[in-house]
């Protein structure tokens, strides 16, 4: 899923059907690790996913592509 932080307007950008997959990535755990598996808010799954992430900035911070403009 793909989620965009703009840092000129200071907002977070998520997908339209976001709590829609929020629900199944809950659904999902719940079912393989039971009752005991903390549910992700909609808030706290991407501060989960971004601390993971900066944790190994190394590995998961990556640059994107150079837009190829053909004229």
């Amino acid at each position: 899923m793909k989620i965009i932080l703009d840092t000129d307007k200071k907002t977070i950008n998520v997908p339209y059907n976001y709590s829609e997959k929020l629900a199944e990535i809950n659904r999902i755990a719940q079912e393989l690790g039971g009752e005991n598996v903390a549910k992700q808010t909609f808030t706290g799954y991407i501060d989960k996913i971004w601390k993971e992430c900066m944790a190994d900035s190394d590995r998961h911070v990556v640059t994107a592509q150079k837009p190829n403009r053909s004229k």
